[in-house]
């Protein structure tokens, strides 16, 4: 279907009527717009007969052309267009709106393309032509708004408009230029004669121009019109917009006398928000926060050096500002549900306190006197904020708001630990002091949420405390017992709070009586066990060392919990890594008799279920069953210090191990294609050998069987990463040979078996990249077993180059790093040798398909390796197969002739030594076949590769 008018309207209509045809007519309409018949249809389409879609894509259409395809504008008629285009915004002028903004943009576009060579002061004739010439059925305010809106969408277009460097700079001097017209119309327009529809469009634009780049001084007498504006409801929002950009420009904190001025108007901004929220009036709030932040948050230089200012109005003036901050922060109401200004607070804090942290040291103590006492402020209301409502309004909340909720409490957490670097250790004295008084007040009952929220913030700071401090922090663990734990958020809290101390407690085992009794009664209720087993995680792992006296109630609670199969499966996997870290300071014979305790029932229990029928309940039963030994046997380690002289008493871990492998291995027969349960088998064997090494050696063997007999029902990754560690092990264990050959042997055969599969391929990428690690990681390290083996060399060669051409970037440079092995070996041992000297005309092919477009450019890098070393240690026949290259038409790209690849591979043969020269000239190569060479889309994806 050709991309006439007709055809596009047609197209256009079914895209809004038809859901069901939405991906192929947006494809089609995509096509057509950027078809050279688009400068034709385009203008069939903005007719005032059609519908509002079909205008609208019409402008649209005219807007993509204009910008991304000017090229395919003959310069004979540039000034038709324009014409052609003012005679349809006029044309427009009573709408519909959307159409004519779109029209507006493209006139903003048409600029981009030509001023100032084509249009000499594009934004002066404008402004000229509208304010002296009469337009026939359009009125003054119209004439006006549009005038306005034009001028509005110019600097936006600029942004957006991809440009070169040089023209981008070229267009901002010419519109600087246009900004001293700009500026006084629009101070003429903000006067009380004008009509409010007038003064909206008039403020936008004036805000659009600040984005620009406005300096602050010269818009001074604007601003203070846009201040008066913020009393007007309809003109309100604007305002707010406006000022914020203001405030926001990167170039106004170089304006200081023009910003305290403005200080004083933001002051004076007080009254008004005080009675909105007293009044409720959230948008009001959260607008005029938004400004007062917005001075904030960019001009903490100023309020610094407004402290230090000899001028005590400047001082006075700036440290009403910093309580005026600290109102928002503290914003009557519950965020988000009845207050939404207090968040927009929070990035204030953190770089006032970095602006002063900055500030040379002689300053401190004459800055930090003054900001001090604003941050106990600010802690006394983030003590208040960060609590919870009543439990029933609680309740009443939607899931979204609790959420928001729970990222709110993060984000105060965050800005406590900001305002402890400038209030230090008198923090958490003042912390305890208010804790001491809650717990000691007889008098009225004690609200939980006071108390949750002292501990929720003294675990936010728990990072920051020295090591050494040993004065608040007993107080506070003292005060524990003598606290009503009679909310399951309030423990959670404290449990969280205890874990965060993890550290601290290592320096001070003392402790640890006080806390481990309180964490393992966590353990038993279903509701806090979440917090329960983390903070027994961090305190165990901190302090193993002090763990002795407690070793006992700690693994019986465990025992018990655990048997009482109430905790969630995440829950119930952490507290047995906890009972593996508690266990490994004991001796051989107590370990053995705890581990009796703990692991019958469920070994007991996976036993029954692997005799079963294969059913989801089942499953997820025994992946709980076979997670919890991979956790033990990954925390189970008695040498997890330094190595300890050998003894004739075996690991824990082996003799758990040897006990359940019948199991496991009936387990596998019978669970042979469940890539979970799959998964989970090899977990336990990877965390066995990283905690055995090499005492893994007994059950080696058996374990090899079990995984030739996996990948052969089943190729998946987790057995590759479990084969490779076997065969890194004990593979230069002569009593292991035969099982090396075996594994080898399988692997290769079986894993090249899914080469031969193009469905397989696209289904198996995961196991494609972990077949490709894998052979790399044995030819780095054991390149003997490759060649001793009967692995297909050039099976293994053909299957590397087909890794590199796959989508995926980790396949690709899993491919690429076998690769590069493979060549590496290559020039030491013959049969390698053999192989690349046959086939490696084949892989040169692939490296210039990728290059000349067929691979992504993030894989660019990886691929220029693999060029490198063929270049380096097979130079005569990599010599022979890039020259043929050179003679083959349209290849590796249509946009490079032969001249660019004469000379690209004259480089890349000269290059033999520098690898980051041979990527460089691979980079610029592969965005000349691409056809980016020079452009700024290339530079800016070059900057996120």
């Amino acid at each position: 279907m050709d991309y006439s008018a007709a055809n596009v309207e047609q197209a256009v209509l079914q895209f809004y009527c038809n859901g069901n045809l939405h991906p192929e007519v947006h494809q089609w309409l995509t096509r057509a717009q950027i078809s050279p018949q688009a400068w034709t249809f385009c203008w069939d389409l903005v007719q005032p007969d059609k519908g509002t879609e079909i205008q609208f894509f019409g402008a649209s259409t005219l807007h993509v052309k204009i910008s991304r395809f000017w090229h395919e504008v003959p310069p004979d008629q540039y000034e038709s267009l324009k014409s052609r285009l003012m005679e349809k915004i006029l044309q427009f002028v009573n709408g519909p709106k959307l159409v004519l903004t779109r029209l507006f943009v493209s006139l903003g576009s048409f600029i981009n393309q030509t001023a100032p060579e084509v249009w000499p002061d594009p934004i002066e004739n404008l402004i000229t032509t509208f304010q002296r010439q009469e337009f026939h059925n359009v009125t003054n305010i119209q004439r006006c708004k549009m005038l306005l809106e034009i001028l509005t969408v110019i600097p936006e277009e600029f942004f957006s408009a991809n440009l070169g460097h040089h023209r981008r700079t070229v267009l901002r001097a010419e519109l600087n230029k246009g900004r001293d017209q700009v500026l006084p119309l629009i101070q003429s327009l903000l006067n009380s004669h004008s009509p409010t529809e007038v003064y909206e469009v008039a403020l936008k634009c004036f805000s659009s121009w600040v984005e620009f780049g406005v300096p602050v001084n010269e818009g001074e007498q604007i601003i203070l019109s846009v201040f008066q504006s913020l009393h007007n409801p309809q003109l309100f929002e604007i305002a707010t917009d406006t000022l914020t950009n203001v405030f926001s420009n990167p170039d106004s904190h170089r304006y200081t006398v023009t910003m305290q001025k403005l200080l004083v108007h933001v002051l004076q901004l007080q009254d008004m928000l005080k009675k909105s929220a007293e009044g409720h009036d959230l948008e009001t709030c959260h607008g005029l926060t938004r400004v007062i932040v917005s001075l904030a948050e960019n001009h903490t230089k100023l309020i610094v050096d407004s402290v230090l200012n000899e001028d005590e109005q400047i001082r006075t003036r700036v440290m009403a500002f910093l309580h005026l901050v600290l109102f928002c922060t503290s914003m009557p109401g519950h965020f988000p549900v009845d207050e939404n200004c207090s968040d927009l607070t929070f990035t204030f804090w953190y770089i006032l306190q970095d602006e002063v942290g900055m500030v040379e040291v002689s300053k401190h103590q004459l800055l930090f006197p003054v900001f001090q006492p604003i941050y106990f402020s600010l802690m006394e209301v983030l003590v208040h904020k960060v609590q919870y409502p009543s439990e029933t309004e609680y309740a009443g909340w939607s899931a979204e708001e609790k959420e928001q909720f729970r990222c709110y409490r993060q984000d105060i957490g965050d800005t406590m630990m900001y305002a402890f670097n400038i209030l230090k250790e008198p923090l958490l004295g003042h912390m305890c002091n208010a804790l001491a008084g809650f717990v000691n007040v007889k008098t009225a009952p004690v609200h939980w949420q006071m108390i949750e929220a002292i501990f929720y913030l003294f675990s936010c700071v728990a990072e920051s405390i020295d090591l050494e401090e040993s004065v608040y922090l007993p107080a506070l663990l003292k005060l524990l017992p003598q606290i009503p734990f009679n909310n399951v958020q309030l423990i959670s809290t404290t449990l969280s709070m205890i874990g965060s101390f993890g550290e601290w407690m290592n320096c001070h085992p003392e402790n640890l009586g006080c806390i481990i009794p309180l964490i393992l009664q966590g353990l038993g209720n279903s509701e806090v066990a979440t917090a329960a087993t983390m903070a027994l995680k961090d305190v165990s792992r901190e302090n193993l060392d002090h763990m002795q006296p407690y070793t006992g109630q700690i693994l019986s609670a465990c025992q018990s919990v655990l048997e009482g199969n109430t905790l969630k499966s995440r829950d119930a996997l952490r507290l047995m890594s906890c009972a593996g870290q508690v266990l490994s300071i004991l001796p051989f014979t107590e370990i053995m008799q705890y581990l009796e305790k703990i692991l019958s029932p469920h070994i007991a229990e996976l036993e029954q279920l692997v005799k079963q029928e294969p059913n989801a309940v089942n499953k997820n039963a025994i992946l709980l069953k076979v997670n919890l030994l991979s956790w033990l046997f990954s925390s189970l380690d008695t040498e997890r210090e330094s190595p300890k002289p050998k003894t004739d008493t075996p690991k824990p871990v082996l003799v758990v191990l040897q006990q359940i492998m019948p199991i496991i291995q009936a387990l596998v027969t019978k669970w042979i294609t469940d890539e979970g349960i799959i998964e989970a088998v090899c977990e336990v064997f990877r965390k066995s050998i990283r905690t055995l090494m090499d005492d893994f050696s007994p059950v080696s063997q058996e374990v090899a069987q079990l995984t030739i007999q996996m990948y052969q029902a089943i190729p998946h990754f987790a057995i590759l990463d479990l084969v490779r560690q076997i065969i890194l092990l004990f593979g230069s264990d002569s009593n292991f040979e035969p099982f090396t050959k075996m594994l080898l042997s399988t692997i290769c055969s079986k894993s090249l078996e899914i080469f031969h599969n193009i469905p397989a391929i696209r289904e198996k990428t995961d196991v494609i990249e972990a077949f490709m690690s894998f052979l790399a990681q044995i030819l780095k390290k054991m390149r003997h077993l490759v060649t001793n083996v009967n692995c297909n060399l050039i099976g293994l060669f053909h299957a590397g180059i087909i890794g590199m051409s796959m989508p995926e970037h980790h396949t690709v440079k899993a491919a690429c790093s076998f690769m590069n092995e493979f060549l590496t070996a290559g020039y030491e041992v013959e049969c390698i040798k053999e192989v690349i000297e046959a086939h490696g005309e084949h892989l040169v092919d692939r490296i210039l398909r990728s290059i000349g477009g067929e691979s992504s450019r993030g894989v660019m890098d990886n691929i220029s390796d693999v060029l490198f070393l063929l270049n380096k240690f097979h130079v005569a026949h990599f010599n022979v197969w890039l020259g043929q290259m050179v003679v083959k038409d349209d290849y590796p790209s249509v946009r490079v002739t032969k001249k660019d690849k004469e000379q690209f591979v004259k480089t890349i043969i000269r290059e033999r030594v520098n690898k980051r020269k041979v990527r460089s000239v691979i980079k610029e190569f592969s965005l000349l076949c691409r056809g980016l060479l020079g452009t700024e889309y290339a530079a800016q994806a070059a900057a996120l590769i």
